[in-house]
């Protein structure tokens, strides 16, 4: 994969996922990271959903609160940006579903405006699949306005689409919502994270995706065999045409 040769990114980034569970978040957050390091810039990763620790696993220095309790949280979250604004390092944040703690937050710091005058990017990313509650969950969040940045992504995860159905199928409600259309208009970029085949073969490769794409070792001591290293190259280069507009958004 192609390296910044040590370009850095002209104001770190405030990444956080937001989304109901099953969403693909913590798929999507990881690619962001292993994004990041691939190309040189290093990110700080901040793990604050209680339910799963997924990023925590991928990644042993993440950055987790003490407890799940609603100060300690707070708390660690203020931390990381303090971490941001010091280091003037981009951070990829994991805040669960994110409404509570973004409703508790918002109202002591309003943390759009912090990033505004730290010089730090908010980008906020929803992932949504397919389910009406998912679509529910995203409205309300954006709705109570208590962290709505400028750049923002809707990402649709093909791969929690139930077998037989559609991309059409799955997502024609979502995507005709009023709702996700009042989003779309104030900015919001719509984009599709396609299915990885081999993603349970990655997973357990754990070397993250842009190392198995470029033939790395994984845990066994081998590297993924051709036909998925093909695979996961494929995957990646989908998902950042989907983004070239907005590359300079990313960590």
């Amino acid at each position: 994969m192609a390296k910044d040769e040590g370009r850095a990114s002209p104001a770190p980034v405030l990444a956080v996922g937001l989304g109901r569970g099953y969403g693909g978040k913590s798929t999507g957050l990881s690619e962001l990271v292993w994004r990041a390091r691939d190309r040189g810039r290093d990110v700080l990763v901040a793990d604050g959903d209680a339910r799963s620790r997924t990023l925590a696993g991928m990644f042993p220095e993440a950055l987790v609160p003490e407890t799940d309790e609603l100060p300690d949280v707070k708390q660690w979250l203020s931390g990381v940006l303090n971490r941001m604004v010091a280091e003037r390092r981009s951070a990829v944040l994991d805040l669960g579903g994110g409404d509570r703690v973004l409703q508790e937050y918002g109202r002591d710091l309003l943390p759009v405006e912090f990033c505004g005058e730290y010089g730090i990017e908010p980008l906020a990313l929803y992932f949504l699949g397919p389910e009406e509650e998912d679509l529910k969950h995203v409205l309300s969040i954006w709705e109570a306005g208590y962290f709505r940045p400028r750049r923002v992504f809707l990402v649709m995860n093909e791969g929690v689409i139930r077998e037989g159905r559609t991309m059409a199928g799955a997502f024609g409600r979502t995507l005709d919502d009023p709702g996700l259309a009042a989003m779309v208009r104030a900015g919001a970029v719509p984009i599709l994270m396609k299915r990885l085949a081999c993603m349970d073969l990655v997973r357990r490769a754990g070397i993250g995706f842009y190392a198995a794409a470029s033939g790395a070792e994984g845990r066994d001591g081998r590297p993924l065999d051709p036909t998925y290293a093909f695979m996961v190259r494929k995957w990646l280069r989908d998902l950042e045409g989907e983004r070239t507009t907005q590359a300079d958004w990313l960590p």
